[in-house]
């Protein structure tokens, strides 16, 4: 697989996950951290069909959804993680943006089989998925990903991942939890994409609640760790201003 490649499909991993390490600062005070063994659990088992029938009923947020995110990396040279925080806009048809805000500010849009990047000075880099037949089809296959997870496509997200179920009323004494807490655990199919993530959780009760990555299997104690926690969700079609956001795309690829 040539290097071209290799970067197409990397950068469509880390746009939507956030996962630059640009994006992100040290915490200037400590937060709780949760061991990458807490899912150990998760990942021993399978998911079985009335599981995954009940879960893409409680993944499914619409067509539009938009929301904020507060992400927190914990790698395992650094001794404190790094945050980040902002909000995130996905519409089937015109795809993700994905906008932090905090500690400054960068945005992230996933459209048309591209990746548009523009950072704090308002230089724009672009990422096309067409270069060859093969990153065409990873060009379809992220967009389609992002949308598996937040509309609860189960039968999109086998494709490409092996699935692990938790459903329980207390995850785990490290944490708060309430009734019907659920986790759902994927293991990338495609070795490039485990190499860059091995592991994704998904956590919710009534609805989806955080992303986490790993980036070894649970078992390994020391390990890098992303957790993305979501909060004020909402549905509804796209305002002329969030319009305006996607219009960056179109922007860009003006000579």
């Amino acid at each position: 697989m040539n290097a071209l490649l290799t970067r197409i499909k990397l950068g469509f991993i880390l746009c939507f996950t956030g996962l630059l390490l640009s994006t992100s600062v040290k915490a200037d005070t400590p937060t709780t951290a949760i061991s990458a063994s807490a899912y150990q659990t998760l990942f021993s088992q399978n998911a079985d069909k009335t599981q995954l029938i009940t879960l893409s009923q409680k993944l499914n947020l619409g067509e539009t959804v938009r929301g904020h995110f507060v992400q927190s990396r914990q790698l395992k040279v650094l001794k404190k993680p790094l945050i980040s925080q902002g909000q995130f806009i996905f519409d089937q048809t015109q795809g993700l943006i994905w906008q932090q805000i905090t500690p400054f500010e960068s945005l992230l849009i996933l459209k048309d089989k591209q990746l548009i990047q523009r950072d704090s000075q308002g230089r724009v880099q672009i990422s096309k998925a067409d270069a060859s037949a093969s990153a065409a089809a990873m060009g379809d296959l992220l967009p389609n990903l992002v949308r598996a997870m937040l509309v609860g496509d189960i039968s999109g997200l086998s494709e490409n991942f092996e699935l692990h179920c938790l459903i329980t009323d207390k995850l785990n004494t490290e944490r708060l939890s309430t009734d019907g807490q659920w986790q759902l655990g994927l293991t990338p199919k495609d070795p490039l994409m485990k190499k860059a993530i091995a592991n994704m959780v998904l956590e919710g009760s009534d609805v989806l609640q955080s992303l986490v990555l790993l980036s070894a299997a649970p078992s390994v104690s020391t390990q890098d760790m992303t957790r993305i926690d979501f909060s004020a969700l909402s549905q509804g079609k796209l305002s002329e201003t969030e319009l305006t956001q996607y219009a960056v795309a179109i922007e860009a690829n003006k000579p």
